[in-house]
Order: C-alpha cells, then structure tokens, then sequence
C-alpha cells in the first residue's frame, strides 16, 4: 500500500506510539542521551575524554571530523584524501549527502525498519591477518548494534570483502549478493582495484539502481563520486583512518601512560619493530573444554599477517570512525525530530519519506549520458547495458546475502534422480566458540560497548546462539524442460565454498569445517563453485525475471583434474557404465582443503585440447563453440575475473519478465578440463 512504507501522517492510527507525544518526547531524549554517551565513550577510549580545557574539546573534534564539501566548486580530492594523502580526519562527504543519510536514518526510526550496511573491500578491508570480529565492519556492529536496538531499528552490517580480488564480481549482480535492502554502502577495494575507474563506476551505479533502496556511497574514485553527486543527486563520501593527533609509542614504560587503544599504533622509523609486536592479537585455535579436538593440524595464527594487512588496533579506529559519523547522523536525526515535531506528532513526511527521493536518484542514474564516468569503457568485454540496467546475481562465492537462496546451487535444475550440487563439509561443533581472550578489555580500559549497553564490564561474547543454516537444498522448479536432449547432469559439486551460514555478519558462524585450519578466525571468504568436465553432464540453471536479454556467466576455467571427485573413475556422461551393472570402487568424497588454501596454484585458462567445445543453451537453443571460438568469448575482466556473455540481446523478451532456463557442457577432452561456474548474472 506505501512503498518503502512511506506512510502519509494522516494514515497513522490513533494508537500508534508515532504519534504519541509523550511517548516519542521520552524516545528522543533517551536516544539523544545515548548517542551521546556513545561518542563521549569512543573520545574517552582514545584519551580525549572529558574534562577538557575548552581548547582541547575543540582539537579532539578533527579526530572524527567529516569535512562537508561543495562538488560544485571542489574538482579535484581534498589533499588528505589524493592518493598519498594521510587521511587522518573522519572523512569527507557532503551537506546534501550527510542530510540524505540522516533522511534515511529517520526512515528506519519512523518505521522501525532495518538499518543495513555494507562493506565490498579487498583482504585488508576482510581483515585478513585478524579474527573476523575484529575486521572494522564489525567493529562499527559491535558499538552501533545497542543503539539502534535502543531505537527499536534492526541493524544489519556484512562485510563482504573478499582477499585477492576486487569488487567488479560482486557488483555485476549488486542486489543479488550485497543485498537490495542496503542504505549505507562502503567501497575498500583500492588496493586491487583502484586502477580501474570503470569497473568502480559499475560497482557504484549497481549499488544505486539494483536494489529495493538507494544507498549512500562512501569510497571509490573522486571524480566518478563527484560526477554521481551532481549530475544523479546521489549521496557520497569518503571515510578517512582518524589519526590526527594519534600519540607516538616510544617505549615500554612510556606505553603504559598511552590509552590502550592508541599504544603500539604510531613508532618512529627507528622504532617500526616495536610497534609490530602485537599488532596482530589473534589464534586458530584454543582447547576446549568439552574435548572436542581439531581434525586439520591448526596453524599458530592465521594467513594474511603481512605489512599491507591493518591489524587489530587500526581496524578498531575505523570502526570507532564509521560509528562515530553514523551516531552524528544519529544525533543530527534526533534533533530534526524534535524540532519538526514542535507542533505535534507524528514528524512530518517531508523530513523521512524516501520513495520519491530513492527515484529521483535512480532515474538520473539509469539515465545518465554515456560519456560521463567511466563506466562505458567495459565495452568490448561486458554488456555495456550493465551500466544502466539493474542486474541480478547469484554466486557461491562467500560471503553473500541470504547465502542458501542465493547460490548458484540455487538455481540448478535437479537430475532425474533429484541429484543437485550441495556443499557436502560438515561441522567440527556446533554451539558457541570457546572464549578467544584476544578479544578481552583489559583492566582499566575503556570498554565502549559496555558503556553504550550500560552495564558492567563484560568478556567478549562468544559465538551467538543463531544456528548453523544447512546447505541450500530446496529443489528448483521442475516444470519445464529445455529439450529431449538437454537433461541436467549427474556429476557437478560444488567446490571451494566454506561451511555454514556464510553472510558476512557478526553473529553468523561460518568456516568451522572439519579441514578448515584456523577456525577461530571466523572469516566467510571463499571462492566456492560448481564445477564439473565432460562427464559431468549438463548443467541445467533456472533463471527468474529475465528481462532485458542480458545474461553471463563467471567461470573458472583453471580447475585441477583432482578437484572434481565426483566424476572420479568415470568414462562416460553421468557414469552411464554404472547403468549397465559396471561396478567402481573410487571414494568420492570432496576434499578441497589444501588446493584452495594455495597460494601458489595458476589461475591460468590451461591449454585446451583442440577437440574441445563448450556449450551453452538457452531454452532448449544450443550454441558450441569451439576452442578458438570460447578463447574469444572469454573475457578476463580482472585477476581471478573471466566471464563469458551468453546472452545480450535487448529485444530477447519484449521487455516480459521470463524464467528462462540456462545450461552448459564441456565437450573434447573428458576428466582433464575441470571447469567451475562461480557466479551467473543476468538481467
């Protein structure tokens, strides 16, 4: 009845607390004294508490502050923020933007609605090196999660950053794998994707067009985030490290006088080894009481220890940051609540409706000319269309949203059997994590989730009560058939995807496989697919809502032979000798433990067999195409990123939505070619 549930303030019921002004006079209050208590437990945190001189409650400020900049007049990055530059403050964005956030904010309080935000990064943003709770992402959760709580909003926070790659395969399908309920998205990905403005500007137009909301942007090339600001109205920023005025560790003994949260952070050149003993805090594995032991030797310490990785420390201070600008947004909220509510309740809908405000940003976007940005530039190895039409997307990467609905395990078309695809590793336990003491508040440290929650000190919490969610194992429709010929295959598994809930959240318990060998470092990142060869047969994908006529597919072309041990032993398509008694003795088990923790493997299409032959069919129409003819199609978009376009015909459906079934094969060259579908988008 109201999109995005704008309701008009008349349509609100008599009994609703909305318009209640009693009840919304000790709501604001409560919230106004939260928020502020929160920020003056983070200054606290970092020796700038109060009391101060009025001096120094001046100069603490700079340490959190988000410059506010006019795009018309400022063209290029504020110095702080240009490639070399410190980025010591908050960071910066603009009046437009930040009053578009708390507009959002707002939302999410009239409607006590969900708050979702999410972070596309790299293997620093991951936390690479660090538990996965100590990632800035989850730093931010574990403060802002009470206070939204207190405001009655849910707080959803993924991070979905990814070690090794950037965020192009991700945003191909933004809606499908970030979420399309998203309000604040974040892009880290500098490291490995900084030199490739256009697949930026794909991330960024996805994120405003794909899903159910429009989000604010912070991160990302200057001029393409200053481009989406004026000619597309959307909201921008760019968060900063907040390291002005970070005190210097000299020593041992002057540490000790140094907040806890500063010490070992900043040492003179001469002094770089100190500061690097503990600036990863973090273990595989703790004994546990219940004598449950580990089936993988555990390592000492997580991968990923190395000088480009933050550790634990730094990841704290960024989340400090993000939580401090969200709760000024909080704060900025609060007060234009009360003010717009001075003669009476409910708050007026020009202050929080978000309908037309969401529109007006993705018409611009959709619309946008074709010379502004970069986005254009992918011609040649993508549908330029992706640039101007919302995408969907499934993947068996992790993490992802709503993990079991959107795999590509999802989508597959069951074998007459009933044989689908399904991540076969089990749980070492189940239940929460032993207590990781790397997580601990000393003594006579700021605790800043204690003082937002109000109460006492408290050890870390362990993993929480939500329970592991089996393997996506509903069957996809089965009502129609691509043709007599075309019947989905017996021999695909799905490869390389960790165990578990896997969506990049705090409280979802991810990796504790049995031949995981860091358990405890909780991370959600891994590279799964759905791989097969030859023998395994068709693989048979159903697709929902097509379109626009655009679909393609994210391949792995470098698996090994070894990998694909379902079709172990196998001569013939879906093991037909079987059919005619033959007996094999193989063991088929999956065993991915060690080939996809290598560092050191190929991500190399192989030589191909001259004989070979992909092919694909589109309800029932079948396209080969030989070695040369695949080598052409297949594009590399980025490392680790082929794609092969399947479909880009805007004239496909009339512009009808259709489920339309998608499959394809290898052919020519048996057992040896070990192909893998990671992610399928379409549109």
């Amino acid at each position: 009845k109201y999109p995005h549930r704008d309701i008009p303030g008349d349509d609100f019921p008599d009994e609703a607390w909305q318009v209640d002004a009693v009840y919304v006079n000790h709501y604001l209050n409560d919230a106004d004294k939260l928020i502020s208590r929160a920020m003056e437990a983070i200054f606290t945190e970092y020796g700038k508490g109060k009391p101060l001189a009025p001096e120094k409650l001046a100069e603490r400020l700079e340490m959190f502050h988000w410059e506010k900049l006019d795009l018309k007049e400022t063209t290029s990055a504020p110095p702080m923020f240009s490639r070399r530059g410190n980025r010591e403050i908050g960071g910066w964005t603009t009046k437009r933007s930040f009053n578009g956030l708390v507009r959002r904010l707002l939302h999410a309080m009239m409607t006590q609605d969900t708050f979702t935000v999410v972070l596309a990064g790299h293997s620093a943003a991951m936390g690479a090196g660090n538990h996965f709770r100590q990632s800035y992402m989850m730093q931010f959760y574990r403060v802002m999660r009470p206070i939204f709580d207190r405001l009655g909003v849910k707080l959803i926070t993924r991070n979905i950053s990814q070690g090794g790659l950037g965020t192009i395969q991700g945003a191909m399908g933004s809606a499908g794998i970030y979420g399309d309920e998203v309000d604040l998205m974040i892009w880290d990905s500098g490291m490995t994707e900084g030199g490739a403005p256009e697949h930026v500007d794909l991330f960024l137009r996805q994120a405003l067009i794909g899903g159910n909301r429009v989000p604010v942007v912070w991160g990302g090339n200057f001029e393409l985030l200053r481009m989406l600001h004026e000619e597309a109205d959307a909201d921008v920023g760019e968060f900063g490290w907040a390291t002005a005025d970070m005190p210097v560790t000299e020593n041992e003994e002057q540490m000790k006088d140094l907040p806890w949260a500063y010490q070992r952070m900043k040492c003179l050149d001469e002094n770089q080894d100190f500061c690097k003993e503990n600036r990863f805090n973090a273990t595989c594995w703790i004994d546990r009481p219940d004598g449950i032991k580990p089936e993988a030797a555990q390592l000492d310490r997580p991968t990923g220890q190395v000088k480009w990785h933050p550790g634990w420390r730094s990841h704290q201070l960024t989340g400090r940051n993000l939580a401090f600008a969200v709760l000024e947004a909080l704060q900025n909220a609060v007060n234009v609540w009360s003010e717009g509510t001075m003669t009476g309740q409910p708050l007026d809908e020009e202050y929080w409706h978000v309908d037309d405000y969401y529109n007006n940003i993705r018409e611009k976007v959709l619309n946008l000319d074709k010379e502004l940005g970069a986005c254009y530039k992918i011609e040649g190895k993508l549908p330029t269309r992706m640039c101007n039409t919302p995408m969907n997307g499934r993947t068996q990467y992790t993490p992802r949203a709503q993990p079991d609905e959107r795999s590509i395990s999802a989508l597959i078309k069951p074998a007459p059997d009933g044989f689908v695809p399904k991540n076969e590793k089990v749980a070492l336990y189940d239940g929460p994590d032993v207590h990781i003491p790397a997580f601990d508040i000393p003594e006579g440290a700021i605790d800043v989730v204690s003082i937002v929650e109000n109460r006492r000190r408290r050890l870390e919490e362990t993993s929480e009560e939500r329970q592991v969610s089996k393997t996506q194992t509903t069957k996809a429709n089965q009502s129609r058939n691509l043709g007599d010929e075309i019947v989905p295959g017996k021999g695909w598994q799905v490869f390389g995807e960790p165990q578990g809930f896997c969506d990049g959240t705090y409280e979802a318990i991810c990796g504790r496989s049995t031949d995981n060998d860091c358990i405890l470092a909780g991370h959600h990142d891994g590279r799964g697919a759905v791989i097969g060869n030859e023998y395994a047969g068709w693989l048979v994908l159903q697709l929902k809502d097509v379109k626009d006529g655009i679909i393609v597919a994210k391949l792995h072309t470098w698996h090994y032979e070894s990998e694909n041990t379902r079709t172990a032993g196998w001569k013939a398509v879906n093991d037909e000798r079987q059919l005619r008694g033959e007996k094999r003795n193989v063991d088929g088990r999956l065993d991915d433990s060690n080939i996809e923790r290598s560092l050191m493997r190929s991500y190399e299409t192989p030589e191909l067999p001259d004989d070979f032959v992909f092919e694909f069919a589109i309800n029932g129409k079948i396209t080969s195409w030989n070695k040369a003819q695949f080598l052409d199609a297949k594009k590399q978009i980025q490392r680790v990123v082929e794609t092969v376009t399947l479909l880009d015909d805007e004239d496909f459906s009339n512009g009808e939505a259709q489920e339309v079934e998608v499959a394809i094969r290898l052919r020519g060259c048996g057992s040896t070619c070990v192909f893998g579908l990671s992610h399928m988008y379409w549109a």
